[in-house]
């Protein structure tokens, strides 16, 4: 897990992480367990149906799928990742540093990830009731990364539409 370049996209980063920490307990990152199958299931479908919105014709509408389509995996990836976390406070030895190691590298990124992208789907669905939205949200403005962050920018929303 070498150092992050200010190029890579945290994405790229992750995956990188990821991949290291396989690498360091001796795991195969292509293996194609039946949970990874599952999971590859589960983002092919929540590409088709940004695909089914976007041939509606609706462009808003569209952009409201894609964005809860965007929360769902976030909200699944950011899960996962706390998890990992979890694993890391009682895990010793080698495996407990590689876990924190991982865990603190996309920590920030991931709550950053879920924030965001909740903000921006809750002021579009406002958009879409026709009623008045932040765009840019609060959290994106704020620049949030904490779910105290969050919960703040939200409560700040009125005063600044």
């Amino acid at each position: 897990m070498g150092p992050r370049t200010q190029s890579a996209h945290p994405c790229l980063t992750h995956q990188e992480v990821e991949r290291s920490l396989c690498d360091t307990l001796g795991l195969d990152p292509d293996t194609q367990s039946p949970t990874r199958r599952v999971v590859k299931h589960i983002g092919e479908s929540l590409v088709k149906a940004m695909q089914l919105a976007k041939q509606g014709g609706d462009p808003a509408a569209a952009q409201l799928v894609a964005c809860e389509c965007v929360v769902h995996a976030e909200t699944n990836d950011h899960a996962n990742w706390e998890l990992l976390g979890k694993v890391a406070e009682v895990a010793t030895g080698d495996l407990g540093r590689a876990l924190k190691a991982a865990h603190e590298a996309v920590e920030k990124d991931e709550d950053h990830h879920l924030y965001h992208t909740k903000g921006w789907c809750r002021e579009l669905a406002i958009e879409a009731l026709g009623l008045p939205a932040v765009l840019p949200p609060p959290e994106e403005v704020k620049n949030v990364e904490t779910a105290i962050g969050a919960s703040r920018a939200e409560q700040q929303r009125e005063s600044m539409l």
